[in-house]
C-alpha cells in the first residue's frame, strides 16, 4: 500500500522540469509558427466544368468574333430552371451580403425543402423525425456476476458456519419493448429472469430462476393528454421544459415543411423575375450598341468627306472639321461604353442561367419587348396578390403554427394526472427450461421456471393515479402568455404585409402607365427629331451655306439619343409588366412553371400502395380520436387560365406598317383590355 501511495503522489506532482533525451534533436524550430498556420482542406470534389473549361471573358481589349446564340425568353427561363440547383438573384452579385459566398448555409437551393423534411433538430424537425417519437423502443440486457464473502454470523450465512465462504452467482436478463401512443399514453411489455446460484445449505435449490412477464400502461388524463396535444407538441414525456417548447409534434413539422416550400417558391419566382429583367436589359444593351455604332459610322463618314474637301481646299472651314473630329472621339468612347455594358449584361444573364463565363458563344435575345398596352384590372390583381404571394402564405402558416402551439400550451396549464396500471405473471423454478424431475429434491414440481410462468398461477397487478403540479405554475402561464403575444405580433405583421402588398401592386400600376406614356412620348420625340433631320438635310441640299455639317451631325445625334430614350422606356415598360406578375404572385403561372416532387424510389411507390390498400379495404371505425383542425386551407385550383383581353366590338387592331413608324394614342386606364401599338422594332445587330 505504501508503494502504491508513493507512486500516486509522484504521478500527481507538478514540477517545471525539462526532459532529458539520450539523442537530442535539432531543437524546437520545427514547432515554431506552426500551431496557428493556415491549412487548406482537401475535398474529394472535382472542379465544376463551368469553371474548369471556361474561356477568357469578353472585355474591351479582347476583340474576337464569337458565334451568336439567339435565345428566346422561354429558353432562358428553361435554362435557369435546369441549371439553378443553387438559386441566384441579381442583387447578390458583387454584394458584401452575397449568401452564396459569405453565408452559404442560408443560400437558397433545390435541397432546402428536402432538408427541412429530413430535419431532426429542435424547431426544425421534419415529419419523419416527429413520427419517430412513436417508434417502438426495444431494450434488452444480460448481466452476470459472482460474489465470494467470508461469513461472520451463522444466522445470516444461510446455514454456513462462521468463517465459511458464501458463494453467490447471479445472472440478470431483461427485455422490454415500449411504445408511445397518439393519445399521449405509453404501453410497455417486458420479460425478465434473475438467476441465483449459492452454496447456502438452507436454500431450497442451489440454483434458482425467478422472473415475470409484465405489461404496463400510462395515460395522461389532464396535462399532456389527448391526440390534439400530442400531434402538436409531441409526447409530453419527451419534452424538455424551456428547450423544446410545444413545437415538436407532427402538425408543427408539417407546417414547417409548408413554410420551407413557400420560401423555395419565392426564391424561384425571384429568379424568374431577375432572368426576365436581365434579358430585357441585354436586349436594350444590344440596341444601344447598334444606335451608338450607327451614329459613329455616320460621323466617320462625314469626317472623311470633310478631310477630302480639306485636302481639295473646298467645303467648310477647319473649325467645323475640328468639331466633327472631337465628336468622333467622344462617340468612340461612348460606343466602347455601350459595348462594355453589353458584355456586362450578357455576363449577368449567364450567371443567372447557370452558364459558364464564356463558352465561345455570345447570347443575343431573340424576343422583342412587348409594345402592346396592358390595362390590368385593380380588383383582380389585388386579389391575385393576396392569394398567391408566397410571403403571405408563409406568414399565415406561421400564424397557424403559433395558434396550434397556444392550444397545446393551454393544455399544460392543467396539473399532471396520469393513470398507471400494470399486470404481471411470475415464474420460479430450479431450471429455466426444465430438467430431470426429482420429487424429493424438487418439491412442488418447480423443475422448470417457464412451466411455472405459463401456468399463470402467480400473478401481480397494480392500478392507480399519479398526480403532480408545480405550485404557482409560472412556467406554464409564462409560456401561454408568450405565445399569445407572438400571435398578436404575427397577426399585426400579416395585416402589415397585406397593406404592403397592396401598395406594391399600386406602385406597379403607376409604373405601367408612366412607362407606357414615356415610351409613347419618346416615340413622338423620335419622329419629330427624324423629321427635323430630314428638313435639315433638304435645306443643306438646297443651300449648303444655310445649314452646316455640324448641325446635321448634331441632329443625327439627337435622333440617336431619342431612339435610345424610346428603347429604354420600352424596356422599363416591359420590366413593369414583369413586376406586375411578380408582385401579384403570378410569375410561375404566367411562365407555365409548376413546382412538383421528383420521382420516388420504387420502394416508396410500393409503400404508398400498401398504405392505400390498408385504408381502402379497412372497416370504418365506429369511434375515432378527434384530430385538431390544423389545415384550414383554401382550395385553390392547380392551374390557372390567363385572362384574354379583347378589343371592343367593331374595333380591329391595325397591322404594323412596313415603312413608316407612327404612334397611336394611349388607351384610357379605365378601359380594360390590350391595345396593340403600331410600331415595330428593327432586328438586333450581329
Amino acid at each position: 500500500m505504501a508503494a502504491v501511495l508513493i507512486l500516486t503522489l509522484a504521478a500527481c506532482r507538478h514540477a517545471d522540469t525539462h526532459d532529458t533525451f539520450l539523442f537530442p534533436g535539432a531543437g524546437y524550430g520545427d514547432y515554431v509558427d506552426k500551431a496557428t498556420r493556415i491549412n487548406y482542406p482537401e475535398v474529394d470534389l472535382p472542379l465544376d466544368e463551368r469553371v474548369n473549361f471556361a474561356v477568357e471573358p469578353r472585355r474591351l481589349s479582347r476583340d474576337e468574333k464569337d458565334e451568336v446564340w439567339d435565345v428566346s425568353l422561354a429558353e432562358a427561363i428553361q435554362l435557369a430552371l435546369a441549371n439553378s440547383r443553387v438559386i441566384r438573384s441579381s442583387g447578390q452579385f458583387l454584394s458584401p451580403g452575397n449568401a452564396i459566398l459569405n453565408n452559404p448555409d442560408f443560400a437558397r437551393t433545390v435541397y432546402d425543402p428536402a432538408i427541412q423534411e429530413s430535419g431532426v433538430l429542435f424547431g426544425q424537425r421534419g415529419v419523419e423525425a416527429a413520427l419517430s417519437d412513436f417508434d417502438a423502443q426495444f431494450v434488452t440486457q444480460m448481466v452476470w456476476g459472482r460474489s465470494e464473502l467470508i461469513q461472520n454470523n451463522r444466522a445470516n450465512a444461510g446455514g454456513l458456519n462462521s468463517g465459511d465462504t458464501l458463494v453467490n452467482e447471479t445472472g440478470a436478463y431483461s427485455s422490454v419493448i415500449q411504445k408511445r401512443l397518439a393519445s399521449g399514453g405509453q404501453v410497455a411489455v417486458s420479460h425478465s429472469w434473475n438467476y441465483t446460484g449459492t452454496n447456502a445449505p438452507l436454500s431450497m435449490f442451489p440454483t434458482a430462476y425467478d422472473g415475470n412477464v409484465r405489461a404496463e400502461f400510462r395515460q395522461p388524463l389532464l396535462a399532456g393528454g389527448g391526440a390534439e396535444y400530442t400531434r402538436i407538441a409531441g409526447p409530453v414525456s419527451t419534452n424538455i421544459q424551456g428547450v423544446t417548447g410545444v413545437q415538436q409534434g407532427v402538425i408543427i413539422a408539417r407546417i414547417n415543411n409548408d413554410m420551407a416550400l413557400a420560401d423555395f417558391e419565392l426564391a424561384v419566382q425571384q429568379l424568374i423575375h431577375d432572368v426576365e429583367a436581365t434579358y430585357w436589359q441585354l436586349s436594350l444593351a444590344y440596341r444601344s450598341f447598334d444606335v451608338q455604332s450607327e451614329i459613329l459610322d455616320a460621323t466617320i463618314s462625314i469626317r472623311e468627306v470633310m478631310d477630302a474637301q480639306h485636302e481639295a481646299k473646298t467645303g467648310e472651314g477647319g473649325a467645323q472639321r475640328k468639331s466633327v473630329t472631337e465628336r468622333e472621339i467622344q462617340l468612340e468612347f461612348e460606343v466602347a461604353q455601350a459595348r462594355d455594358r453589353l458584355y456586362a449584361a450578357e455576363g449577368e444573364l449567364r450567371r443567372l442561367l447557370g452558364l459558364p463565363i464564356n463558352d465561345g458563344r455570345i447570347i443575343r435575345p431573340l424576343d422583342d419587348p412587348m409594345t402592346a398596352r396592358l390595362a390590368p384590372n385593380w380588383e383582380t390583381c389585388l386579389n391575385d396578390a393576396l392569394t398567391h404571394r408566397p410571403e403571405l402564405r408563409r406568414q399565415k402558416w406561421s400564424l397557424k403554427s403559433l395558434e396550434m402551439q397556444l392550444r397545446a400550451a393551454d393544455n399544460l396549464t392543467m396539473p399532471r394526472l396520469d393513470l398507471v396500471a400494470a399486470y404481471q405473471v411470475n415464474g420460479f423454478g430450479n431450471n429455466l427450461l426444465g430438467g430431470p424431475s426429482e420429487a424429493i429434491s424438487n418439491p412442488g414440481n418447480l423443475n422448470s421456471a417457464y412451466d411455472t410462468l405459463f401456468a399463470g398461477d402467480q400473478t401481480g397487478w397494480n392500478l392507480g393515479f399519479e398526480f403532480s403540479m408545480p405550485l404557482g405554475r409560472r412556467f406554464a402561464y409564462a409560456q401561454q402568455r408568450s405565445l399569445e403575444l407572438r400571435i398578436a405580433k404575427a397577426r399585426e405583421l400579416l395585416n402589415a404585409q397585406e397593406v404592403e402588398v397592396s401598395h406594391e401592386v399600386a406602385s406597379v400600376f403607376r409604373d405601367i402607365d408612366r412607362n407606357y406614356l414615356a415610351s409613347e412620348n419618346a416615340l413622338n420625340r423620335l419622329l419629330r427629331n427624324k423629321d427635323r433631320l430630314v428638313l435639315l438635310q433638304q435645306q443643306r441640299n438646297v443651300d449648303p451655306t444655310r445649314t452646316t455639317i455640324d448641325s446635321i451631325l448634331q441632329a443625327k445625334q439627337t435622333v440617336a439619343q431619342s431612339e435610345l430614350q424610346f428603347l429604354s422606356s420600352l424596356v422599363e415598360y416591359n420590366n413593369s409588366l414583369n413586376d406586375l406578375a411578380f408582385r401579384t404572385g403570378r410569375t410561375l403561372e404566367n411562365n407555365s412553371i409548376l413546382l412538383s416532387e421528383a420521382n420516388w424510389s420504387p420502394e416508396a411507390y410500393q409503400d404508398a400502395d400498401n398504405h392505400y390498400r390498408r385504408r381502402y379495404y379497412a372497416r370504418r371505425a365506429r369511434w375515432k380520436i378527434q384530430t385538431p383542425d390544423m389545415s384550414a386551407t383554401i382550395d385553390l385550383p392547380t392551374s390557372y387560365t390567363a385572362p384574354v383581353y379583347e378589343l371592343p366590338d367593331g374595333v380591329i387592331a391595325p397591322p404594323a406598317p412596313e415603312d413608316e413608324i407612327e404612334p397611336t394614342p394611349m388607351e384610357s386606364p379605365d378601359e380594360p383590355g390590350v391595345q396593340v401599338t403600331s410600331f415595330t422594332l428593327p432586328p438586333l445587330p450581329e
